[in-house]
């Protein structure tokens, strides 16, 4: 969020709760520049992100009695701005344009790996290398988990850069694929993701 307080924010938080637009409109044009920001990191789609940023204050509006002054209102938007994406995300499992969209656009590679090379998830992500299949999976091991050269593994599987390349971003897709589609993984992997970025 804005590093420069907003002047006078419990007036206008209170001005907003008793329905002044004109206290909306500033609290509005502080905030949604950061939001708008870090919802884009999250989405990864001009459209999407917009459209969060519209919800969200859409929510804030009509849920503005509900809002407690003395509390940080910065963190009341960061905790729609989570659930927001949150949804999203939930939402593409059963929208295929959706879920088309965010698998295309979401490069979330190396923090889904990291969340699950985490000794916690090392289970989870030996269940979903046994998916792959077994040069997808020596391509993807040899890579991401011992740090080899795509030189070094060429030399040891005997196969073209080229189709390593293929066999690690086939690997890549699968991986997050399954995440996106199983709500237990999206609760064990995503959303500590999504948590990072807001």
């Amino acid at each position: 969020m804005s590093h420069i307080p907003l002047a006078n924010e419990n007036d206008l938080l209170q001005r907003l709760i008793d329905g002044d637009h004109a206290a909306f409109e500033t609290i509005y044009h502080h905030y949604k520049q950061q939001l708008a920001v870090n919802l884009l990191k999250l989405l990864k789609d001009d459209d999407l992100a917009t459209d969060a940023l519209q919800d969200l204050f859409t929510r804030v509006w009509k849920n503005r009695t509900s809002i407690d002054v003395n509390q940080s209102f910065k963190a009341y938007l960061y905790r729609i701005a989570k659930n927001l994406v949150i949804d999203y995300y939930r939402k593409a499992a059963h929208d295929r344009t959706l879920y088309d969209l965010l698998l295309q656009t979401a490069d979330w590679y190396s923090p889904i790996e990291e969340q699950l090379i985490k000794k916690e998830n090392k289970e989870i992500f030996t269940s979903l290398l046994n998916k792959l299949p077994l040069q997808q999976r020596r391509a993807f091991e040899l890579h991401k988990l011992n740090g080899k050269s795509y030189k070094e593994i060429a030399e040891i599987m005997g196969i073209t850069p080229t189709t390593i390349n293929k066999h690690i971003y086939q690997a890549s897709q699968s991986i997050k694929e399954q995440v996106l589609k199983s709500p237990h993984l999206f609760r064990v992997i995503l959303v500590p993701i999504i948590l990072a970025y807001l």
